[in-house]
């Protein structure tokens, strides 16, 4: 184990007869901002999380802590309590932005 460690260690450094390339460094880059695009476009339409914490439900609809409670007591927003911890199901808030969105005038 402790070989293969080593082994890595040595592929993975710079040495003095290595030269980095202007090339080298373009093809980095691009690859760079080629995952930095993925990574803005949401690579997708999936949500990074499923299930959002309340402080993480208030910071997206920027609300207040008595208007979220407000919303969970009215079934604007449906939650699952497990332990202390209330948590949202994405989903069910993107349904939500849905439900409450006007129809734009022609």
């Amino acid at each position: 184990m402790e070989k293969k460690g080593k082994q890595l260690e040595e592929r993975s450094a710079l040495f003095t007869h290595q030269l980095v390339t202007l090339a080298d460094l373009e093809k980095f880059k691009e690859q760079m901002l080629s995952e930095m695009r993925k990574l803005i476009s949401g690579g997708g339409t999936q949500h990074s999380k499923q299930w959002l914490k309340s402080r993480e439900v208030r910071k997206l609809l920027d609300v207040s802590p008595g208007k979220l409670h407000a919303m969970r007591v009215s079934r604007q927003l449906s939650f699952m309590r497990i332990g202390g911890v209330i948590y949202y199901d994405r989903a069910d808030i993107d349904k939500m932005f849905d439900k409450f969105k006007t129809a734009a005038v022609k």
